[in-house]
């Protein structure tokens, strides 16, 4: 996955080298790197849903149960650039919300409420969005701007457990925790610019099954919780107001 960003981004220095110069004369930090920009994004991601499981009383055992997770995303993103005055640098803050279907199941022989029973875990993340501080410094004329990311991130992560008798299940979770990445972006016209990202995502735990079960002094309580994670590379298309 970041082999991957890595060469979009090396495409993009590419065709930066390759692109005319915006005018004669134009200055080295010539871009539309000031301002508030607006576009739309589409990409891939992949990662991991982890189970962590504990069970106390009559039957006692943990560990995490894990799943590979893949598909594809697709949405908006708006944010506002400041070029900080005689330092090369642009700062600026980006918030992005994709529509998802990263998804992974798996079968597991689980021990719940003093039963073992062929468990059925299954997730997806519905929806994906960040908020996000971005640090670049334009290069090649301006013409292209090297950054790295990173700041807020949640999700509508769908977890679904099957199979497992006598607990309550959850499903629908708004997840949240952290991104962080970077990317390249470049300028096709003095207002119009494409980039390349890569973003790691990691959110937080969210329980998704618990369970007690009570057989005269013998009692067992059974809890599996998620916690997803995601790697993100994708395209995106801006206008520069």
């Amino acid at each position: 996955m970041l082999r991957t960003a890595l060469l979009g981004t090396a495409a993009l220095m590419g065709l930066a080298l390759a692109a005319p110069a915006f005018a004669q004369g134009s200055a080295p930090d010539a871009g539309p790197w000031n301002g508030f920009y607006a576009g739309l994004n589409v990409g891939y991601g992949g990662g991991h849903f982890n189970y962590p499981f504990s069970n106390t009383g009559a039957v006692t055992g943990s560990g995490t149960i894990s799943q590979a997770s893949t598909g594809v995303l697709g949405g908006v993103q708006a944010g506002y650039n400041y070029a900080v005055p005689s330092t090369g640098l642009v700062i600026g803050l980006e918030t992005d919300f994709d529509g998802a279907n990263i998804n992974g199941s798996t079968s597991e022989a689980l021990t719940t409420s003093a039963t073992t029973t062929n468990g059925n875990l299954t997730s997806r993340i519905n929806y994906l969005g960040t908020v996000r501080g971005r640090v670049g410094i334009p290069i090649m004329g301006g013409r292209l701007m090297p950054y790295v990311t990173g700041g807020f991130a949640y999700a509508g992560v769908n977890p679904l457990t099957g199979n497992l008798v006598n607990g309550v299940q959850s499903s629908n979770t708004v997840q949240t925790g952290w991104t962080v990445g970077g990317g390249a972006e470049m300028a096709l016209k003095r207002n119009i610019t494409v980039k390349v990202e890569y973003l790691h995502v990691a959110l937080g735990d969210s329980p998704v099954y618990s369970a007690t079960s009570s057989g005269g002094a013998v009692t067992a309580v059974s809890n599996i919780s998620e916690q997803a994670n995601a790697n993100v590379i994708r395209v995106g298309l801006n206008y520069h107001f």
